[in-house]
């Protein structure tokens, strides 16, 4: 490949390296460049551009990944197509991802120009998520390059094992003054934890906290049929010498390991008894959140053998609560991103609207700023009309301050109130309780802040038809004049991410984590910016 600053009578077929502004019109990087193009760059006085010239002996860049990709790719991995050289790999269905380790450092050991990313190894992924992510860096490489990372290096580095339909039972040891509450909930939590797994839980039962009892108990159902048993103690296992483990050797079963370098997880306890696998589980088990017990559980769910050795080796990554980004288990959506993402805008995307309503206005002093008059309503309702307007049937509005007010204008326009108790503490809580409302088959959210009447129906559906998982296009920022406004457009897969979020912090803030899933959209209008916080800037506004 030649690179470099070219006369334009050398550029026909070049891919233009940097963006060039035109009057007419900008020619952005990456495009391959036309006979028009080359005349409307010489009709202003343009006669250099750097570009990237392929020569015989090399291979386009979305060719290469795409040859890349399919190589890598193992069972239950699907590539998407390619596009500005990147080729991304998702999970074809639920499951545990597998990763060659040595593989992948070896190829990205063999050339520069070619790049292959994964989420971590042992990964609880979902149909539809993205594992992994194969990047070419220059526009084009040699052929010969491709063919040769082809031929040495090893195929399917990224395998999904699939989850195993399964049967589990759990045994809750009871001690004096147990709550029913508390037993009714833990079960209620394991059973929703194990589903995500792809695993029944047949039964339920109850137990004396004491060895001899829960030995007798065990060694009575080993036989089942059932293929896990998960022991919830009324008192935390503390020692391999305490009550739950000490029954299990009783009842003929045989430890393998007891603690585990997770945290919340760390006095997990992984047994056998007659061929079955027995888990000790630590309190934290009792929440929904990601624990240890989940990267125990979901390996055994895919049929993987779970050793002592790889319990004490999930000590890097195994700091869960200081650890926001790790991805928490979802109900699997309704479709397959494959399926959801041909078209721009299809009826099988589920976009819905969160407006954030809930702020006191306090820079505009006793007035709220969303009940203000504007239009033949007031600046909440012209919102909420724009959104109705540009046809999303999914909108969700946040209440906190001046609740029954607010709900007044809500039911005008066919919205949902949330009521957000924590309004006080900030934006963030707003965002958070939306979040958390959004129903499981939500495909996409605009978060669309309830003081900006210059947002218009058009500007939303420009917004959502940029929306496109094939080409990469998961997070939607509007910009005008290279100034990026609201509202922002996010993709599912992100919305644990937003747990980050604290105080006054918008969605905003998780922005830098993700720039390679950022499409920015220029709109023609500065309605992306106003917004009304103070008496001054409303005023303002009505003239």
């Amino acid at each position: 490949m030649k690179f470099g600053e070219f006369p334009l009578s050398q550029i026909l077929g070049a891919i233009l390296v940097h963006s060039v502004l035109l009057p007419s019109g900008n020619l952005k990087k990456g495009r391959r460049l036309s006979e028009a193009d080359i005349k409307r760059l010489s009709d202003h006085d343009i006669s250099y551009v750097t570009a990237a010239i392929a020569e015989p002996e090399d291979m386009m860049e979305d060719e290469a990944a795409g040859h890349i990709s399919a190589h890598v790719s193992g069972d239950h991995v699907s590539c998407a197509e390619a596009f500005t050289g990147r080729v991304n790999l998702y999970a074809a269905e639920d499951g545990v991802l597998s990763i060659n380790e040595p593989g992948v450092n070896e190829l990205n050991h063999m050339d520069e120009a070619i790049t292959l990313a994964t989420i971590a190894q042992g990964a609880i992924v979902h149909r539809g998520q993205l594992v992994a992510t194969v990047k070419i860096i220059p526009f084009c490489v040699q052929e010969k390059t491709v063919k040769r990372i082809v031929a040495e290096s090893e195929q399917a580095l990224i395998v999904i094992r699939p989850f195993i339909s399964q049967k589990a039972v759990m045994v809750q040891t009871l001690l004096g003054g147990t709550a029913e509450k508390l037993l009714a909930k833990t079960k209620k939590v394991m059973a929703h934890r194990l589903n995500l797994f792809g695993v029944t839980l047949q039964d339920d039962f109850r137990c004396g906290h004491e060895e001899k009892t829960l030995a007798t108990f065990l060694e009575n159902m080993a036989d089942g049929a059932h293929d896990i048993t998960l022991i919830m103690g009324a008192s935390a296992i503390t020692d391999r010498r305490d009550v739950i483990p000490a029954a299990i050797i009783r009842a003929g079963g045989e430890i393998i390991h007891y603690g585990m370098p997770v945290d919340p997880g760390n006095l997990m306890l992984l047994a056998k008894l007659r061929g079955k696998w027995v888990l000790g589980l630590p309190g934290c088990s009792r929440s929904p959140k990601l624990n240890g017990i989940d990267l125990i559980l979901s390996r055994i769910c895919a049929g993987l053998n779970v050793t002592r050795d790889q319990v004490m080796n999930m000590g890097v990554g195994g700091l869960l609560s200081e650890y926001p980004g790790r991805p928490q288990p979802r109900e699997k959506r309704p479709q397959p991103r494959e399926k959801r993402s041909k078209n721009i805008m299809t009826p099988s995307k589920k976009i819905a609207a969160l407006v954030l309503a809930a702020g006191q206005s306090k820079r505009m002093g006793r007035e709220n700023k969303l009940l203000l008059p504007y239009g033949q309503g007031t600046v909440l309702s012209h919102v909420l009309g724009q959104v109705n307007q540009a046809g999303i049937d999914d909108i969700y509005v946040i209440t906190g301050h001046e609740k029954e007010l607010v709900e007044q204008e809500i039911r005008k326009n066919s919205g949902v109130a949330i009521y957000n108790d924590l309004y006080e503490e900030g934006l963030s809580t707003s965002v958070k309780a939306g979040i958390a409302a959004l129903p499981k088959d939500i495909d996409a959210v605009m978060i669309i802040l309830g003081d900006m009447p210059n947002m218009s129906a058009d500007i939303l559906r420009k917004i959502m038809a940029a929306y496109s998982l094939a080409q990469g296009q998961s997070i939607i920022i509007p910009t005008h004049n290279g100034k990026r406004g609201n509202p922002i457009l996010w993709d599912a897969d992100f919305f644990g991410d937003f747990d980050r979020l604290q105080g006054d912090m918008g969605a905003k803030i998780l922005l830098n984590d993700y720039p390679e899933y950022i499409t920015e959209l220029e709109i023609d209008s500065d309605g992306i910016f106003l917004d009304i916080d103070t008496i001054e800037a409303y005023e303002g506004l009505k003239k």
